[in-house]
């Protein structure tokens, strides 16, 4: 009997379907390609139960004839290649033919068709479930084509299973309409979820307006244009300002020829791009495309046509780094601020507080005895260590006695040990009064016994901290040490139950596309653990009702915050409820901490230090940065030759 067999058309189908239809946003795709090639100006678009139970797509091109709809779901079956030429010079978004059929052999599929130049000719219908193809009728239908597909992957069990959350693949969706939508702002679309609304995309063909419907005006302000053409390659589009960086790289878009590409030339020119230009741990926005002679690139690598290769990949990437650095060169990058109308002035005790502390400051380093006078001479004129000073919080607190002021000195950074609630927290929004708001939002550490450091400590550079343990030498990374106290804070916290929130008197307005808003809201019982509430405004906007306490005692950004938030749910999306978890509170840990370049008081650098004492692990932040490098006595001895 023989090994070698034919498949059977029903199991090859599903074996293309499973290549080209990964979840409902697939479907979305392939069918949006479809119309688009078909020259439409208007595309309309429903899904129910996130695509599961139907996806529908409905355009105003050019329609099929009876003929042509007879071959619509039969595979490898397609208008747009005929010869070895075509398929090498690209220039229509889809042209494999697998599309309608792979669609079909996983759900209950449709078409209705009319020709945009039938000369009277009434429309005609297809139905095709599994493997099972009708014969087309005659069915009325306005000019253009409505594709649907109902209860995706009914026959494929399994594959329906792996499927997410109706919310997750509304935000796959909601991607996928930003990935065709964006290089096409001459084409109008609207998006329906369970018969709401979601988007609708004025075909203006103005880009700056296209972003701005599909990620809210905050994003869209501040982009810089970029139109470059060269050696026959054409650059364009909009790039973000070194000062709006986001957190991830989501809102990098790179087109060529209109397709949405992932390559790693690109992302890498971007990034050099940027270089010096914005702070490492931040990812520019732009939105690039590049429009290049068809021959010169190969779409046919990756069958969902999102990996292509280029004939001279380097060169592209040169050039593309080369016209993105020149835009950006001479761009302000440094933000501008706007003081809060309630920021006012010192008044003559703040001026007086603040000389009291710059005066505390001085005393404490005067205070200190010169190299020389650390070591005296014993009987036999050998050398033997003088006591520290002590550099308790107590004996340093003395240097303030004469501000008898219950409220610590303007400018001091205190609030970072045990901040009050303030009356505001960023940009202005007002607090409520409430009776978490005497609730401290960092525990001070209960003093440890013995505790007092082996020399000084001193602030390098308002960002490192020198002291000494019995070993040597320590440097300490401010902002890394407080992420990792205030992370381990959070942690115990959290575990008792959820953290402080304070309530705004006025509730903030954010812009957000509605991807981002379905990932928060799908995420409601872990906002409310975190102190955060929030409302729906409708498309692209939702309310801000409650923050947590700890973010807008540090004037936190809220709006930055959820956006940042957003961006780590989608990289998180299959992540476990606890992996999930500690990644945010390591992003709170991160905005909320002290930050190179924030001056500390000695009281400050004191209590930070015996933060370090109790800190369970001390050695490293929340992300892995080291906290700390130890110069052992061995080390410089052997650097200062005394080995």
């Amino acid at each position: 009997m023989p090994e070698i067999h034919l498949l059977p058309r029903h199991l090859v189908n599903k074996i293309a379907a499973g290549e080209v239809i990964e979840r409902p946003a697939s479907v979305v795709k392939e069918l949006v390609e479809n119309a688009l090639d078909a020259g439409a100006t208007a595309i309309d678009i429903a899904i129910e139960d996130g695509g599961k139970r139907l996806i529908s797509v409905r355009d105003n091109g050019k329609g099929m004839s009876q003929e042509d709809l007879a071959l619509a779901f039969a595979p490898h079956a397609t208008s747009k290649i005929a010869s070895d030429e075509d398929l090498f010079r690209i220039v229509t978004m889809g042209f494999r033919g697998e599309a309608l059929a792979s669609i079909a052999a996983v759900s209950h599929a449709q078409i209705v068709t009319r020709r945009r130049d039938g000369q009277g000719e009434s429309g005609f219908d297809i139905r095709c479930s599994g493997d099972q193809v009708e014969p087309v009728k005659p069915a009325p239908s306005a000019v253009g084509t409505v594709v649907s597909a109902r209860d995706l992957f009914f026959n494929i069990p399994a594959r329906r299973k792996f499927l997410r959350s109706s919310e997750t693949e509304v935000g796959h969706i909601t991607e996928q309409l930003s990935r065709l939508a964006l290089p096409r702002c001459d084409v109008s679309f609207a998006l329906t979820n369970n018969g709401r609304s979601t988007h609708r995309l004025v075909g203006s063909g103005s880009l700056n307006q296209r972003v701005q419907e599909l990620f809210g005006e905050d994003l869209a302000q501040g982009l810089v244009a970029l139109d470059v053409n060269e050696r026959g390659t054409r650059v364009s589009g909009l790039l973000g300002s070194p000062a709006a960086g986001r957190a991830s790289n989501r809102w990098q878009y790179f087109f060529v020829n209109g397709r949405y590409v992932r390559d790693r030339f690109f992302s890498h020119a971007l990034k050099e791009a940027y270089r010096g230009l914005m702070d490492p741990s931040r990812s520019p926005v732009a939105f690039v495309f590049i429009e290049i002679d068809p021959a010169e690139v190969d779409v046919n690598v990756h069958p969902a046509k999102i990996e292509v290769r280029f004939r001279n990949g380097q060169v592209l990437h040169q050039q593309l780094l080369s016209c993105m650095r020149e835009r950006l060169r001479g761009l302000k990058s440094a933000p501008e601020v706007n003081l809060s109308p309630d920021e006012k002035p010192l008044d003559a005790a703040g001026e007086q507080r603040r000389q009291s502390l710059k005066q505390a400051l001085a005393d404490f380093f005067r205070s200190m005895p010169p190299p020389q006078s650390r070591l005296r001479f014993g009987s036999e004129g050998s050398a033997e260590r003088t006591a520290s000073p002590d550099l308790s919080p107590a004996s340093l607190s003395q240097s303030h006695a004469a501000d008898d002021s219950d409220q610590p000195p303007a400018g001091s950074r205190d609030e970072w040990i045990k901040a009050p609630a303030t009356n505001q927290t960023s940009r202005g929004t007002e607090l409520e009064p409430s009776a978490e708001a005497d609730e401290p939002v960092a525990i001070a550490p209960p003093e440890v016994p013995g505790f007092s450091p082996a020399l000084p400590a001193l602030q390098v550079h308002d960002s490192y901290i020198l002291t000494a343990d019995e070993e040597g030498v320590l440097i300490i990374d401010q902002h890394a040490l407080h992420e990792r106290v205030l992370f381990e804070e959070l942690t115990r916290r959290i575990a008792a139950g959820a953290l402080a929130g304070q309530r705004l008197l006025i509730p903030q307005v954010v812009s957000m596309d509605e991807a981002d808003k379905t990932r928060l809201f799908e995420r409601g019982e872990l906002l409310d653990r975190l102190g955060i509430e929030l409302t729906d405004l409708g498309p692209g906007k939702l309310a801000l009702q409650r923050f947590p306490m700890l973010l807008s005692g540090r004037n936190v950004a809220a709006d930055d915050f959820l956006r940042d938030l957003a961006d780590l749910l989608a990289e998180q999306e299959h992540s476990d409820g606890p992996q999930l978890l500690q990644a945010i509170l390591s992003t709170i840990a991160c905005k909320a901490a002290i930050k190179a370049g924030d001056p500390l008081t000695p009281e400050e650098i004191q209590s930070l230090i015996r933060h370090r004492s109790l800190a369970e692990n001390a050695s490293s932040c929340p992300h892995g940065r080291p906290t700390t490098l130890k110069l052992t006595l061995a080390e410089l001895a052997k650097q200062f030759k005394r080995t």
